[in-house]
């Protein structure tokens, strides 16, 4: 609804008359001295560059600098925590969801406490120091607990505890830190306060922005002997938080600071407990226009010191807690316009989860280069950078040419582009979802044939009914061919029912084993229930396992490749592979350990205990006895899927242990390996390869015979990582109109005194929003993340809408300043007072300079003359 005058209007349109008439009488007296006009309450307004330079006060330097050190710690912190759940405590994609938005629902949960502290015990000061040094315990427990083995027992315990700790601390510095700045003005410098406020909000996106840029490519480091370097990204906030809380005290000696005046959570919460105990009891002294004057009933000035005390005012008549309820309704009225927020906090906050969980999906080479996906946070910074003045100067004022702008408007606008933002965001996933696997439904499995003969020798396979009938076309392999099952190329596997299926393998061509008594013959599998299978059909016989579908989730362009042995001497010690392209590359010594991004290898009893070995896979022999019945003739051995990143690699047999937490990693001279005769390149990222290899082993009369047989599982990332840039961009312009816009809205319509516990509940509609997202999220409603991207936006637009509609019928705007209502008629009076003063000092010196000037001129003039000159 538009804007209507309010008191608060009416008293500055009032003001501006007075200063007007003041004016005027300025210019009438000509070259009186500025002297006689008294600056405001006896303080003089510093507006000029000079002037307020001079008089600036240095201590707001240390709290700037602090926030900004704050900001790098916690979202340097906050950028890289999803990765570490998925990868280092290993938790699924869900539940690594789960815990990263209720870490956010306690962050924003806190305030509250911190603000009730604050304001009610020990002050600003004391708050945000205690609570520093909370957090900083917070962030070295943390980045501690990164340094131990994803199989320590100290995780998950010691980087909860962490979180927890983090959580309370930043929570409690949110509502005090900026507050304490401003304390430190003169309450009338209203220009300089400004320029701090500006100056507090750059060093916030300055050291998100900085921090969410660098944190990722410190976790992309190798360090302490793996592919990453958590430590290092933990370790640096840790760091700055330390510093943060030097720099914080640094200032204390010449900080303002300001005692606690009134717990005012406390004291509202008494005003609604006595207003429904006053309203149900016999105390209920009759009507009221609203439920909460009940408070009143029992209320007695006579008795109240905050009465007594204002009694002793001009304002002998009034009572303050007749004003406190009003107050508080006032409260209750802007409370029901934050019922639609956290919707938007539920959109936002995905940023941090959901959209990094889409972005190691995606393609991450841009030009060549590898952009992280936790790096696109950064845009979200810039970007806010970036649009504040671009709105202030150019899109909101094209826009007043049309009509009125107001916050309400805005923050509907901004809440449907954030509908809009999450509908860009599901069309870029249905895109994602054509390069990720198809996975069987309940009841059926998938089987995909590998031919790893090595020569000469094709095989054609068909599906049979129970009957013994060919069910559709047969499917031809030639020596290392597969079949593969990728959306974007078709699908070329067996879908068939979970349980028992039956295929029929013919054979053809002179190098075929010896051990097939005929050119056909079938084979019966027990498939598993929604799972991915492997068929390798060898000179040895024929090998089924189920294979893992999950793309790697390190998120540094990584592509997954797991190991099945289908060698004659049935090797199954350690493996590796070397890369073959590095900038130290040593033929001689063609494996160094102590260089991970160039090193990945499968150990066994290793790290107390750890193996990289997989199930053994029984081998059946060729012949009319179908595997189902049959004994294994012998086994193989499977190794696990592990990331490794694009180059060009070669496999090696790995004779001694390389890797293990308790010796130190020997020098690539040390590294004892044989060569297995396979090497590959791959350039993608995301794709899952299981590598069959086949030939002699490890034989020393055989050294490089060997050969590989690869089935790609799941196809390589598609869909490049600028693809989410639209939805951030579209996400970041709902963000300036919806949450800026309404910050100042919740400010500027609530009352002086509730203005804190506003500023609460403003931050508490984030922790609701987090917590639909952790809802959603636990009671798993859906398999496609499309769907959950349009479901969200969906629920953003209905919302929105109605909060639209409550716009126009339900809220009429207030506007309060910085000061109570008392105060500002205390304030009203006192100007008056000195404009009467001034007048009088003005006619008395205009009296003595006419009268000066009368005598110079010889004129003697009677009352009535001088009158008429005045």
């Amino acid at each position: 609804s538009p804007p209507r005058k309010s008191k608060e209007e009416e008293r500055e349109a009032r003001r501006g008359q007075r200063t007007m008439t003041t004016d005027k009488e300025k210019e009438l007296a000509g070259d009186l001295p500025a002297a006689i006009a008294p600056p405001r309450d006896g303080i003089t307004l510093y507006t000029t560059w000079p002037e307020m330079l001079r008089h600036w006060p240095k201590t707001t330097l240390c709290i700037v600098s602090n926030e900004f050190c704050e900001r790098f710690s916690y979202y340097g912190m906050r950028t890289v925590l999803t990765f570490y759940i998925l990868n280092v405590l290993k938790f699924p994609p869900d539940t690594t969801t789960i815990f990263f938005n209720s870490f956010t629902i306690l962050c924003y949960l806190t305030p509250l406490l911190g603000s009730i502290i604050a304001d009610g015990y020990i002050g600003k000061f004391w708050t945000i120091f205690s609570v520093s040094i909370l957090y900083a315990i917070g962030q070295i427990l943390l980045a501690v607990a990164s340094t131990q083995n994803f199989q320590s027992s100290w995780h998950p315990w010691m980087d909860l505890t962490g979180l927890i700790v983090i959580g309370f601390g930043t929570g409690g510095i949110k509502p005090c830190v900026s507050a304490f700045g401003a304390d430190q003005f003169d309450k009338n410098q209203d220009k300089m306060i400004s320029i701090y406020f500006s100056m507090f909000y750059f060093s916030i996106n300055a050291g998100s922005m900085i921090s969410t840029f660098i944190s990722p490519i410190f976790r992309a480091q190798p360090c302490m002997g793996q592919d990453s370097c958590y430590p290092l990204s933990f370790g640096v906030p840790a760091v700055l938080m330390v510093v943060a809380t030097i720099i914080f005290m640094i200032g204390s000696p010449w900080y303002i600071k300001n005692p606690p005046t009134e717990n005012v959570f406390a004291e509202v919460a008494r005003i609604i407990g006595g207003a429904v105990g006053n309203k149900f009891s016999k105390k209920n002294t009759g009507p009221r226009d609203h439920w909460l004057e009940h408070y009143l009933d029992t209320h007695d000035c006579e008795t109240d010191p905050k009465c007594i005390a204002l009694k002793g005012t001009r304002k002998k008549n009034k009572c303050q807690k007749k004003q406190y309820v009003d107050d508080v309704r006032a409260l209750f009225r802007l409370i029901v316009m934050f019922l639609p927020v956290p919707m938007f906090w539920a959109l936002y906050d995905q940023q941090g989860s959901i959209w990094l969980l889409q972005g190691i999906q995606m393609d991450c080479q841009v030009f060549g280069l590898l952009l992280l996906p936790d790096q696109m946070q950064t845009l979200n910074a810039v970007l806010i950078l970036c649009f504040i003045p671009l709105f202030q100067v150019l899109v909101y004022p094209l826009f007043r040419m049309c009509f009125n702008i107001t916050p309400l408007r805005k923050m509907v606008v901004g809440g449907w582009l954030a509908a809009l933002s999450f509908c860009i965001t599901g069309f870029v996933q249905l895109q994602v979802n054509t390069t990720l696997p198809l996975l069987p439904a309940p009841g059926q499995a998938f089987a995909s044939f590998m031919n790893v003969y090595d020569a000469n020798c094709n095989i054609t396979v068909w599906q049979l009914d129970a009957a013994g009938a060919t069910l559709g076309e047969p499917t031809f392999l030639m020596p290392h061919e597969t079949m593969v099952d990728i959306p974007s190329d078709g699908f070329s596997t067996f879908h068939v029912n979970s349980g028992k299926a039956t295929f029929l393998v013919e054979y053809e061509g002179d190098k075929c084993s010896k051990k097939v008594t005929t050119d056909k013959e079938k084979v019966t599998f027990d498939l598993e229930d929604k799972s991915v299978n492997y068929v390798a059909v060898g000179i040895d016989g024929i090998i089924n396992s189920p294979v893992g579908t999950d793309k790697p989730t390190d998120g540094t362009g990584e592509f997954s490749m797991g190991i099945t042995l289908f060698t004659a001497d049935s090797y199954n010690g350690s493996l590796c592979v070397c890369r073959q392209d590095a900038k130290d590359f040593d033929a001689n010594y063609p494996c160094n350990a102590r260089s991970p991004s160039d090193f990945y290898y499968w150990e066994y009893d290793y790290n107390g205990g750890q193996t990289d070995r997989g199930n053994y896979i029984p081998v059946y022999g060729h012949g009319t006895a179908e595997p189902t019945t049959a004994s294994p003739i012998d086994s193989v051995t499977t190794y696990h899927f592990k990331p490794v990143k694009p180059g060009n690699w070669k496999l090696y047999f790995l004779h001694n242990l390389a890797k293990d937490v308790d010796q130190e990693t020997p020098p690539k001279e040390q590294i004892d390996v044989t060569y297995t005769g396979v090497e590959f390149t791959t350039n993608g990222q995301g794709g899952v390869y299981n590598y069959v290899l086949t030939g002699p082993g490890d034989n020393s009369a055989s050294i490089g015979a060997n050969e590989a047989t690869v089935y790609q599982v799941v196809q390589d990332n598609q869909v490049n990582i600028l693809w989410q840039v639209p939805q951030i961009v579209v996400l970041t312009a709902a963000e300036i109109l919806f949450s800026i816009t309404g910050y100042e809205f919740a400010y500027s319509q609530c009352a002086p005194s509730m203005k804190s516990i506003v500023q609460a509940l403003w931050l508490l509609t984030t922790a609701i929003g987090d917590s639909i997202i952790v809802l959603i999220t636990a009671l798993d409603l859906f398999d496609d993340m499309a769907v959950e991207f349009f479901v969200y936006a969906g629920l953003m637009f209905l919302v929105i809408c109605i909060y639209a509609l409550m716009a126009i019928f339900y809220f009429d705007y207030q506007y309060y300043t910085g000061a109570s209502d008392d105060e500002e008629e205390e304030e009203e009076e006192e100007e008056v007072k000195a404009i009467d003063e001034f007048k009088s000092h003005l006619n008395e010196a205009f009296s003595h300079e006419l009268e000066k000037r009368e005598n110079a001129w010889g004129i003697e003039d009677d009352n009535e003359s001088i009158d008429l000159r005045m």
